[in-house]
């Protein structure tokens, strides 16, 4: 027979050595145990997220090529009508009451304009609204397509082409504008404009715009003008 040693006070040991604490056997259990997987995101709150990004970007692109450009800024302000209506910008009054295409032009100071295109004589009459001071008509074009035409300074006086504006006192006499003949002809002679202003650099100031169909109005052999008057006379 074997004889078991006790340990003095001690209880008898187990034959195959000492065994470990059952506390301590099933910490040592659970530790190894695999962490559980935290839960998952429900898939419509994926796609909900999805779509507000594509809309916050939507949004996004829509302001970047919407907002105005720096050219558009500076734009002058159009005021825009047909001839014979009385167009009123900030410091500008403007009337067009005839417009005239002919192959040459006579003014009332006799001087006599030759040219290898074609006259446009725009009548009109301009004032100012607010202020005299710095008022002029030092913007008279005329736009085809993309080309603006300045009225000539060839006539000098025999025209309203720069002349002071003065509030309550219309300037009225012709404008002539020198262009090409073909300008005549085509879908932008068909969509030109008269473009008034009181200064040299409307941006961000009133242009009057009268549109004018040039296509359509009869070519004269030539065109005789009146003596612009200042005020009511």
């Amino acid at each position: 027979m074997t004889n078991e040693s006790t340990p003095e006070g001690g209880p008898p040991t187990p034959e195959g050595g000492p065994q470990a604490p059952a506390a301590a056997s099933q910490t040592s259990a659970e530790a190894l145990k695999t962490p559980a997987a935290p839960p998952r995101t429900p898939v419509w709150r994926h796609i909900a997220n999805g779509a507000a990004l594509v809309g916050f970007l939507v949004v996004g692109g829509i302001v970047v090529h919407t907002a105005p450009t720096e050219e558009q800024w500076q734009a002058p302000i159009a005021v825009t009508g047909a001839i014979g209506q009385t167009l009123t910008g900030r410091n500008i009054q403007a009337t067009v009451t005839d417009i005239r295409v002919a192959d040459s032009v006579t003014a009332s100071n006799g001087w006599s304009g030759e040219t290898s295109g074609v006259w446009v004589v725009v009548d009109a009459s301009v004032e100012a609204v607010v202020t005299d001071y710095g008022a002029s008509l030092s913007t008279a074009q005329l736009k085809v397509g993309d080309t603006l035409y300045g009225a000539s300074e060839r006539p000098d006086q025999a025209t309203i082409e720069g002349v002071p504006l003065s509030v309550g006192l219309p300037n009225t006499g012709p404008l002539m504008f020198e262009v090409p003949a073909d300008a005549l002809a085509g879908d932008d002679a068909r969509d030109a404009e008269v473009q008034l202003a009181a200064t040299s650099d409307p941006r961000t100031d009133s242009m009057i715009v009268v549109p004018v169909d040039l296509s359509a109005i009869a070519r004269q052999t030539s065109v005789t003008t009146e003596k612009p008057t200042w005020g009511d006379g």
